[in-house]
């Protein structure tokens, strides 16, 4: 006798995408309220991962690009105190050798939160990033629409500013 496969659960993915975030504050302000929400019915928000990632780069005294150092942080203090520290100080600067200075683009940083959640029986993990949302592993419909619905009511994650 063969046996065969039976299908326990479906597992979706989907990604939303808007302009990129431009001030880490309005980020950070939009996944607190993502994290205090009780319109979307998730029961469990636990955080799994973080990334925040601050790029500097190095120029000599002609003004001549030299290179960069990236530096990863696991929250926005650190993320802050990592892109004080490396730029504008003579003993970064040193330290990289360029005797010039030191140069922060903040386009080049990137930040990104992670949570396992829960509603109903659906589970799934939920990414925010500077320039998308990424749910992955939920099944029903009723999930990314409560999600979708919540990401309506911020501009910064391709919605209407509620109230507006």
């Amino acid at each position: 006798m063969t046996s065969n496969f039976v299908e326990t659960a479906k597992s979706r993915t989907a990604k939303r995408t808007y302009n990129k975030i431009e001030n880490i504050d309005d980020f950070e302000a939009g996944i607190a309220n993502f994290l205090a929400d009780e319109s979307m019915a998730i029961t469990r928000k636990a955080a799994s991962t973080s990334s925040y990632k601050v790029k500097v780069e190095y120029f000599d005294a002609a003004g001549d690009d030299k290179g960069y150092i990236n530096c990863y942080a696991a929250d926005k203090t650190a993320y802050n105190d990592m892109a004080s520290l490396l730029t504008g100080t003579e003993a970064a600067e040193t330290v990289a050798g360029v005797g010039g200075s030191a140069s922060r683009d903040s386009e080049d940083d990137t930040w990104s939160v992670k949570y396992s959640c829960e509603r109903e029986e659906d589970t799934f993990i939920i990414t925010f990033t500077r320039e998308y949302i990424h749910v992955t592993g939920f099944a029903e419909d009723a999930t990314i629409e409560a999600i979708e619905t919540w990401a309506d009511t911020f501009a910064i994650f391709g919605g209407e500013e509620a109230g507006a």
